[in-house]
């Protein structure tokens, strides 16, 4: 098959958040199936075209005009060549305005569409009514002419279900590599070069610092429980630097500077060094449509602490780890448990192993093969 892959932000960008790592390995794995994939997506800084390649994958930068995240595509018409080159097109994301341009070429060349929103369909944390709006003149549209729509779990297929019909909306899992986790560096290794004292136990939080994390009710909770010998490590890139001064002053009114550290951004060996020095991971999103950084600490042998708005929560649930509310009081809790009574952690972590067998992109991939072969061959008729 001739794929094509249409998202706003792609690998190495991965300051970017989960997905653009997502895509890259959905897109490897389906050339190592014997598949051509083609991505296309705009460079954040670079505003001309270009191209590059990636473990086998051609990545296609469009040139564009805007600001930040505010891109418009320019030469559709380089655009409009891939897609008719193409079997399937699958675009990812919403909120922008390259997966609408492809969408409608797409149709246009009688190219069966897949749609994926990635959590994004129910506006959440910020422009709220600018989300509404593009929902009202894109997400309807787009969804209304997808071949199929894809969800990542049962919670964001529950949002989805007003917005396209059954027959037509899809459940596949995300994947990871396990395999990357299967020999973790020294956890010495992180903690000297984080000034963190031998003996201090470190809770690990590995995503983006934003409102949608829900990072301050995290910092409220790491100081109401009161652990001894702990350390609360949030990893992650800050594109949003007012909420970020929010969280530096939060942590700064709770008197936790010694207690919470803010490393930036960890990619490769680095993220390695963090999840080997974990002796928990917390991921207290308010949503997440599925939540990869759970499933590869997961995969590291780290227990879990997420919040019930986490799509992978029922999967990791009493099997590696524990699900709560999110709120202050219930994310307390869930510290105080799976940090302080033994007995819980190891009752709540006795099925990790077989977590982590689920979680390899083994039946994810195997799944969207299928998909793009239903599609191609239902437009075929």
């Amino acid at each position: 098959m001739q794929i094509l892959q249409v998202v706003a932000r792609y690998y190495p960008e991965l300051h970017y958040g989960g997905p653009p790592q997502k895509i890259h390995d959905l897109s490897r794995g389906l050339v190592q199936r014997g598949h051509r994939v083609q991505v296309v997506t705009f460079h954040s800084t670079q505003r001309t075209a270009a191209q590059s390649e990636w473990d086998g994958i051609e990545v296609r930068y469009l040139p564009w005009l805007g600001w930040g995240e505010r891109q418009v595509p320019l030469d559709l018409g380089s655009l409009d060549s891939v897609v008719r080159e193409s079997d399937v097109v699958h675009g990812y994301g919403l909120y922008n305005l390259l997966c609408p341009a492809a969408a409608l070429l797409a149709i246009r060349a009688g190219c069966p569409y897949v749609l994926e929103p990635l959590g994004m369909y129910t506006p959440r944390a910020r422009k709220l009514w600018a989300k509404r709006v593009y929902n009202r003149l894109f997400t309807s549209w787009m969804s209304r002419h997808a071949a199929s729509v894809i969800a990542t779990s049962p919670g964001e297929m529950a949002e989805l279900a007003g917005l396209v019909d059954s027959r037509r909306l899809v459940l596949r899992r995300n994947g990871i590599d396990i395999d990357l986790y299967r020999a973790l560096p020294p956890a010495e290794r992180f903690c000297r070069s984080h000034d963190i004292p031998v003996g201090e136990r470190v809770i690990l939080y590995v995503g983006r610092i934003s409102p949608i994390k829900n990072l301050e009710l995290l910092v409220q909770a790491f100081e109401a429980a009161s652990l001894e010998q702990a350390r609360l490590v949030l990893v992650g890139p800050a594109l949003e630097p007012d909420y970020l001064q929010k969280l530096v002053d939060l942590i700064g009114e709770l008197n936790l500077k010694s207690r919470v550290l803010l490393t930036g951004p960890l990619y490769g060996e680095d993220k390695l060094c963090a999840l080997a020095a974990a002796d928990l991971f917390v991921l207290p999103s308010f949503m997440e449509s599925y939540g990869n950084a759970a499933a590869e600490a997961v995969a590291a042998g780290v227990p879990v602490l997420l919040t019930e708005g986490c799509g992978i929560a029922p999967q990791i649930d009493g099997r590696a780890g524990m699900v709560v509310s999110a709120t202050v009081s219930a994310l307390k809790q869930g510290l105080h448990s799976m940090m302080e009574d033994q007995t819980v952690r190891e009752r709540l972590t006795r099925q990790m192993g077989q977590v982590t067998k689920e979680l390899s992109w083994d039946e994810p991939l195997a799944q969207t093969e299928q998909l793009y072969e239903a599609v191609i061959g239902n437009g075929s008729q």
